[in-house]
């Protein structure tokens, strides 16, 4: 399990260590389920409660973190780039091909993807699409994504991401909280569980 601690705004402006802890919560990230990496901040509304316990303390910090989706190299160096680090400049160019080494491994064996209850939208759902139409996870043969709050351009992204070839060849279960129409038919079109 990775915990991730006090993530939100920490990153912008601060110095060099700083780079290495982002470049860690974006590793992290990429394809580890939704309830092994915790946001321990989301910790102590319940922490006084006797019934609080292991599974209680999971479910609030796996949900309403601040749990991006999987970045493509290209963009998490763009990303890189928009950051103003005080030091650690010389460090950029090495994270920035450590994380494509990282991105490429975890995701070329990925069989299951698990970001269910992270509470993401349509833009999130955009962003895994553009993940899976990259063709970066040929062994993907799950993906879950139940629990969130994903709307119709979210939908219509995943479904182009589907009906693209060479896109995730494995897929065999889409797991989802709605069924439109344009989902139902890609994932009929490739012979996925829905």
């Amino acid at each position: 399990a990775q915990l991730v601690l006090s993530l939100r705004d920490q990153y912008e402006g601060l110095p060099g260590p700083n780079l290495w802890r982002y470049t860690e919560a974006c590793w992290s990230r990429l394809s580890c389920g939704s309830k092994l990496s915790l946001d321990l901040d989301q910790m102590g509304r319940l922490a006084g409660d006797p019934w609080y316990d292991r599974s209680a303390m999971i479910s609030e910090c796996a949900e309403g973190g601040d749990r991006w989706p999987p970045l493509l190299p290209s963009q998490f160096t763009e990303r890189l780039d928009a950051r103003a680090f005080t030091e650690g400049k010389d460090d950029k160019a090495l994270v920035s091909r450590l994380y494509a080494g990282a991105f490429r491994e975890e995701m070329r064996r990925a069989t299951r993807l698990g970001y269910g209850g992270l509470g993401w939208g349509d833009a999130e759902a955009a962003q895994l699409a553009e993940v899976i139409t990259s063709g970066a996870a040929p062994m993907l043969e799950e993906l879950h994504l139940d629990g969130n709050e994903i709307g119709d351009e979210g939908y219509k992204a995943l479904a182009a991401a589907i009906r693209k070839d060479g896109a995730a060849p494995r897929l065999s279960l889409v797991s989802v909280d709605s069924k439109p129409a344009e989902l139902v038919a890609a994932c009929e079109d490739r012979g996925i569980l829905l």
